[in-house]
């Protein structure tokens, strides 16, 4: 991505990105988990169902986001790394963030319940705490959408991603 020719729009910006059909209509969740400054883990995944809407395929990109912290955080406890303070799950949806630490569930959130419980049970023992990002900022959007050339730019440096091809 850092050694390719540049353009001024890698990608058309409207366009949806998918693994198979383009209308399929499934979300696709991206992460990045950064220790530190240091980028740890990355995803990009097509949903498994279509979500009838943005606060709930936001949600269940937290939830799978959450295994992934759960599964880092007991790697640097493996390794000799104790942190005491909660791991931050950043999050540009307002929506997906109050259902996590909204303890009671409506008729419009039963069908992610159990992602609800999931998120929530690691929020309440004190091992995620989940905060807003702007979504200018969002880190993940690199893996999930198609950006224009200055964002991917951005968003790169933001990832400390450098171009290892480049002359020197």
């Amino acid at each position: 991505m850092l050694g390719s020719k540049p353009i001024d729009t890698p990608m058309d910006p409207n366009v949806k990105l998918t693994v198979e059909d383009p209308f399929d209509r499934r979300s696709t969740t991206g992460y990045c988990v950064l220790v530190g400054d240091n980028l740890v883990s990355w995803k990009s995944k097509k949903q498994s169902v279509v979500a009838r809407s943005s606060a709930e395929s936001e949600y269940r990109a937290m939830a799978h986001t959450t295994c992934e912290l759960m599964w880092v955080r007991q790697l640097l406890t493996e390794i000799g790394f104790t942190e005491a303070s909660p791991m931050q799950l950043w999050c540009d949806n307002q929506a997906a963030i109050h259902i996590s630490s909204n303890p009671v569930f409506h008729e419009r959130t039963k069908h992610i319940e159990v992602d609800c419980h999931f998120v929530r049970e690691k929020i309440q023992q004190g091992l995620i705490s989940t905060c807003h990002v702007k979504t200018r900022e969002q880190l993940a959007d690199i893996f999930t959408k198609s950006l224009g050339n200055v964002r991917v730019q951005y968003l790169c440096n933001k990832l400390s991603m450098i171009d290892i091809y480049a002359p020197t």
